[in-house]
Order: structure tokens, then C-alpha cells, then sequence
């Protein structure tokens, strides 16, 4: 009897199961929004949310320490959905690299991470963070990408990040936007990965010109890649790269903030 029991409760949860990986898709597709046209605005600290507030302030001190200069604090509003995002920006014009502290809020939760970015004269570009959370979607070639969500201060991720440049972009030459310009440049920064995802065929343009939406790819690969345990299987898969990365170039012990 409890060996039919059992059968019968692992056949309802693989069915249930198979539902998501149908509906996820479709659910994705109806609901997800990624606006075209992006208008970042520098705002006071204080205009803030506490609880970013917070987050920005115990990373900031570390950032402005290795020599980065505070740019301002900047709302994007609604980039997706009811996501809005927010960061503290700062620029090095001795090595010409950006730093930020971004966070996301919704409704239910917050997340953040710090990053370091490097973009070169040829739109060539390294980017290192602590973001835990692996891409579902389209990388961009020259677009290099490191996530280190087990490194805790902003002087390791540095020394990480000075590291994967010499790796990735070898002699190319860093540059940043004249001082005034750094919002025109985020801006176009953030508001060409719309274009690029639909340059692979996952997402388009809508009607209005206002949003691009996922195509029926991005549904599904977006979908099945956020559904447990394929998230957790990328983000195991993320973490040991990542491991593997570190002790590759002698970065063994990790800082706490």
C-alpha cells in the first residue's frame, strides 16, 4: 500500500512537473517587458529607498578606496516588469574603468551586486561582479562577463577584475565618456542589450516600439533555465567555474567586508 502511495505521489509531481516546463513559456512570454528607451536620472541619496540606501553605503567606502571617483546615484525605473533598479555610479580616470553598485527591487525582494567594467575603443568589454545569479539568456561575444559571487569586498574583485582585462582585452585601450557624459553613455550601454537579444532571435520589438518581449526561444530557454533544479544545476556550474577561475590565477583567499 505505501509503495502504491508512493508511485502514485512521484507520478502527480513529475506531471505537475511537465506543466511548468509548458506553461512556464507561455506565462514568461505574456508577462515580460524590457522597456526600449531607457531614461537613468541622477537623484539624492536620500530619494533612495532605505534598504538600498543601506546596501549602496556598506560597498561604497571599499570602491572609492581602490581610487574611483562617486559619479552620483542613479533610479532606472521599471526596466522590466515592476523591477526597478537603482546604483551608485563611480569613475577612474587614472585607468579610465567604471565601478557600480547596483540593486534590483521588486515588490517581493531586493538583490544586488558590485561590478567592475572595462570598455575599450572597440566596444570590447570586460565586466566582473559578485552577481549569483547565472544569465539566461544570449552572451555577447565581446562582452566578457565574470561572475564571482563567493568574493565579498570591492579589493579582491578588483585584483580579479585587472586580472580577467589582461586575460580578455590584452593591450586594447580603456575608455571612459568626458566627465558630464557618463548617464548619455549608461544609458546607451543599458539600452543596447533590447537590441542585441533581438539580433539572436530572443526577443523583438513591439508594436509600440516601447517594449521588446520574448520571442517564443527566449520564453522557453528563459523559462526552462529559471525552473529548479536546472537554476540551481547553472548556478553550481557558475560557482565552480568560477572556483576554478580564482585558483587558476592565485586568488585563494577571500576578503569579508
Amino acid at each position: 500500500m505505501t509503495e502504491l502511495l508512493q508511485n502514485h505521489l512521484l507520478i502527480l509531481f513529475l506531471k505537475i512537473y511537465g506543466v511548468l516546463f509548458v506553461v512556464g513559456p507561455i506565462a514568461l512570454r505574456a508577462t515580460f517587458r524590457f522597456r526600449a528607451k531607457l531614461d537613468p536620472q541622477l537623484v539624492p541619496k536620500e530619494s533612495l529607498p532605505a534598504a538600498v540606501q543601506q546596501f549602496i553605503a556598506a560597498r561604497a567606502a571599499g570602491i572609492t578606496g581602490l581610487g574611483f571617483e562617486p559619479v552620483g546615484y542613479i533610479r532606472i525605473s521599471m526596466v522590466s516588469g515592476k523591477v526597478q533598479s537603482f546604483m551608485a555610479l563611480f569613475g577612474n580616470p587614472r585607468s579610465s574603468e567604471w565601478a557600480d553598485v547596483s540593486v534590483a527591487q521588486s515588490p517581493k525582494q531586493m538583490k544586488g551586486y558590485i561590478e567592475f567594467i572595462t570598455r575599450c575603443a572597440d566596444d570590447s568589454q570586460v565586466d566582473t561582479n559578485t552577481n549569483a545569479t547565472a544569465p539566461v539568456l544570449y552572451p555577447w561575444p565581446s562582452y566578457h562577463v565574470f561572475r564571482f559571487p563567493q568574493i565579498k569586498d570591492a579589493f579582491t574583485l578588483y585584483r580579479v577584475h585587472r586580472m580577467m582585462v589582461q586575460l580578455n582585452l590584452g593591450g586594447s585601450r580603456p575608455e571612459l565618456p568626458p566627465k558630464g557624459q557618463e548617464l548619455a553613455e549608461l544609458k546607451r550601454r543599458l539600452e543596447r542589450y533590447g537590441v542585441r537579444q533581438q539580433e539572436r532571435g530572443y526577443m523583438y520589438l513591439d508594436a509600440t516600439g516601447e517594449y521588446f518581449r520574448l520571442t517564443w526561444k527566449g520564453a522557453v530557454l528563459g523559462a526552462w533555465r529559471s525552473i529548479w533544479p536546472i537554476s540551481a544545476i547553472r548556478n553550481l556550474l557558475m560557482d565552480t567555474t568560477s572556483q576554478s577561475l580564482l585558483r587558476s590565477q592565485g586568488v585563494a583567499q577571500m576578503r569579508s567586508t
